[in-house]
């Protein structure tokens, strides 16, 4: 791979994370591909113990500006703060310059390109290990990085409110997509019990957890309670609206849990 450019675009300003900690945010962009660049907020915790890359579902185009705000937030896309203040720095990528959105890309080579410029970064910035969070039709973005990249990947997946439905829509990007037989890591589902979108039902969780047949732990965490309200693909129960906050210490609490102690450089 190329030598990686990056260029700070915005430093933001510091959270409060917890009781005398801070966590830095801001917005800063690489250059992936010829002529192609991908801008992402960078959020660092405090004393992280690991770090992920967090790929927003829906069409993927969160809408980054350069102060930090953006267009379409959902569970991942605004979690920063929630993953950070349990000890997770993350990436949180928009889509490439050469993109208006993921739709047929996120299983291809070139996203699996952008994404690893991403891993990279996060291992130049800390020997953490780095985790692949996906949700919806991030859950593909995720999977397809562990699969394409192998190594220069993440060391483990997270896949919430996973697309399983196929044949629907364009626009439904099923994680299946990938050869999740191919995933030789550590697999953490995240599913709420009552998810209303009708690509991603409950109930395809158990076929879901058989196609990771070569992952050495699959574990499956089911939320319930929170706010149906709003769009159910966008929204609801979908995008765990009233318990972000629990279902973000639930996977932190994994992740720390089923990470490998980081490499000394």
């Amino acid at each position: 791979m190329h030598h990686l450019r990056w260029v700070l675009l915005a430093f933001l300003s510091a959270w409060g994370v917890t009781a005398g900690a801070q966590a830095s945010i801001e917005v800063k962009q690489l250059t992936t591909r010829a002529g192609v660049t991908v801008r992402f907020l960078y959020a660092k915790a405090d004393n992280p113990v690991a770090s992920a890359v967090l790929f927003q579902g829906g069409p993927g185009n969160i809408g980054l500006f350069p102060n930090g705000s953006m267009l379409n937030e959902g569970f991942l896309a605004s979690g920063a703060h929630r993953f950070t203040q349990n000890g997770i720095s993350v990436v949180i990528p928009d889509v490439p310059s050469d993109r208006r959105n993921l739709d047929d890309f996120r299983q291809t080579a070139e996203h699996a390109q952008d994404n690893a410029a991403l891993f990279e970064f996060l291992r130049q910035q800390s020997p953490l290990p780095i985790w692949a969070v996906g949700t919806s039709n991030g859950s593909l973005s995720a999977a397809a990085a562990a699969t394409h990249l192998k190594g220069k990947g993440p060391a483990g997946l997270v896949l919430t409110s996973s697309v399983t439905k196929a044949g629907v829509s364009r626009a439904a990007h099923v994680v299946s997509l990938a050869p999740l037989a191919e995933v030789t890591l550590p697999v953490l589902l995240v599913h709420h019990k009552t998810d209303g979108c009708y690509v991603t039902p409950y109930d395809a969780m158990p076929a879901l957890k058989a196609a990771l047949s070569a992952s050495p732990k699959v574990e499956l965490i089911s939320p319930e309670g929170g706010s149906s309200g709003g769009n159910p693909c966008h929204g609801g129960y979908h995008q765990f609206r009233g318990i972000e906050t629990a279902v973000t210490k639930d996977i932190a609490d994994w992740i720390k849990a089923n990470s490998a102690a980081p490499v000394a450089r």
